[in-house]
């Protein structure tokens, strides 16, 4: 095969930056090379016109997508295309948006903070997991809440996956038996007494509370606990959250706890701690999310 040793064109470049939506500082992604012998193409549709080639782990910055192939950059500045999967995403660049902001060792705000950083700082981020981004920080892997981060490009970042370690090692099935010895507890508006009454938030937050599992004390506070999961992957203990505004556009105003089944235990406004269905009409309607702080 020929070797040319040679750039793309400007023209080049400028077409494959529109297609990827990459144009700024902190939209940069890393690539890593998954194997030896990769070979930089001058064309994606010539195959024989290799500009450079790649080893294992060489990381590239990618620029652009056309089709199957990413267009990239090299640190000798040489460009071309390389195959989609000959490459997996390493990092793409990010800044915070909010001041004294945490960055915790896990996807949960009941988990250790390690530190924290003000609006415009730079960030590396090397995956996503629900609505937290893993970053790196003092060179080791931490989580930082998405709400707080302007990034480009978050499409090609892996999903991660991750076990939250909590101060408990009490299994779900215990937090739900706990929860259930509850049922016929009154609502009580800002109520957090199990025995005497609750409101939907003071009920969770204070079952998982027996367990050592921190929670926010309102409802739309502990949507952002933990990290989301989708409504088919529910597990018991996660928390399940509804807009019951009467208008679902989603501002969360009420919580519960899933128990298997499609059923959840939650303390309602007219009726106190009870199971209810989310195949219930009303429930269907007005769920917004869930997520797992176990």
């Amino acid at each position: 095969m020929k070797i040319l040793r040679r750039i793309a064109s400007c023209a080049l470049v400028f077409g494959v930056f529109s297609i990827f939506g990459v144009s700024n500082s902190y939209g940069k992604t890393i690539g890593i090379s998954s194997q030896d012998g990769i070979g930089v193409l001058n064309s994606f549709s010539n195959e024989e016109e290799i500009v450079s080639t790649l080893n294992k782990k060489d990381k590239v910055e990618i620029i652009g997508l056309e089709g199957d192939y990413y267009f990239v950059s090299l640190d000798n500045k040489i460009e071309g295309y390389v195959k989609k999967d000959s490459l997996h995403i390493d990092s793409i660049s990010g800044i915070s948006t909010g001041d004294r902001v945490n960055i915790r060792v896990k996807p949960n705000t009941s988990c250790q903070v390690l530190g924290q950083v003000n609006k415009g700082d730079d960030l590396v981020i090397t995956g996503k997991l629900g609505d937290w981004y893993q970053v790196v920080y003092n060179d080791s892997e931490a989580w930082i809440y998405e709400e707080y981060v302007r990034t480009a490009e978050e499409a090609f970042l892996p999903q991660v996956k991750v076990e939250v370690q909590v101060s408990s090692n009490k299994s779900a099935n215990e937090i739900i038996a706990y929860a259930k010895r509850f049922i016929g507890t009154p609502y009580r508006y800002a109520g957090t007494d199990l025995s005497r009454g609750v409101d939907c938030s003071g009920f969770t937050q204070s079952v998982m509370g027996n367990f050592g599992i921190s929670l926010n004390r309102t409802s739309g506070g502990q949507g952002l606990d933990g990290y989301a999961v989708s409504k088919k992957d529910l597990q018991p203990g996660d928390l399940v959250l509804f807009d019951t505004s009467g208008v679902n556009n989603g501002n969360i105003s009420h919580v519960g706890i899933y128990i298997g089944d499609n059923q959840f235990i939650h303390s309602e406004s007219s009726r106190g701690v009870i199971i209810s269905s989310l195949g219930e009409g009303y429930y269907t309607r007005t769920y917004v999310k869930a997520v797992r702080v176990l």
